[in-house]
């Protein structure tokens, strides 16, 4: 009889479900399993942090010709703020990952606005707003996510502890 149910609480660890209440969901977290539910709002979170990038990418694209002056202030602004946006989404998904898919869909986007339409409109400039908006985003963006730690310790995939997520 304690086999058939050693078997159904398996069955159901393995469908990510708890086998006795919390007791049940408890071993499965602390055998590092991740029930289906937690996929889910990972994946919307990384999607909202793929729209904010987007956004931010669109909205940046239409402000950053501002100059103060001779200096294209709004371009260096943006361009810092793309820095924090990556650092900071990063550090809330807690890895590289969080902070390079805001980044990446902000490139994406700057570069199709970069791109001149048949029209003849544009709307990022070759410009030094528009250099300092683009590449500079671009370098932010990377140095940014660069300075996020990793969610694994540094050669865990070569040391053939990939699985384990440092806690």
């Amino acid at each position: 009889m304690e086999k058939d149910d050693d078997e159904a609480r398996v069955s159901l660890a393995k469908d990510g479900l708890p086998a006795d209440g919390d007791a049940g969901a408890s071993a499965l977290k602390e055998a590092g399993g991740e029930r289906p539910l937690d996929a889910f709002v990972s994946g919307a979170a990384y999607a909202v942090l793929a729209l904010l990038g987007g956004l931010f990418g669109l909205v940046g694209s239409f402000v950053q010709d501002w100059y103060t002056g001779p200096v294209p202030f709004a371009a260096i602004v943006l361009a810092g703020l793309v820095f924090v946006m990556a650092r900071l989404c990063g550090m809330g998904m807690g890895g590289r990952l969080g902070a390079t898919v805001p980044a990446l869909v902000w490139g994406i986007v700057v570069f199709v606005m970069t791109m001149r339409r048949p029209e003849g409109d544009l709307i990022v400039p070759g410009s030094l707003s528009g250099y300092v908006f683009f590449v500079g985003g671009l370098f932010a963006a990377v140095i940014g996510t660069m300075m996020v730690p990793p969610a694994r310790p540094p050669g865990a995939w070569l040391t053939a502890r990939a699985g384990r997520a440092r806690e």
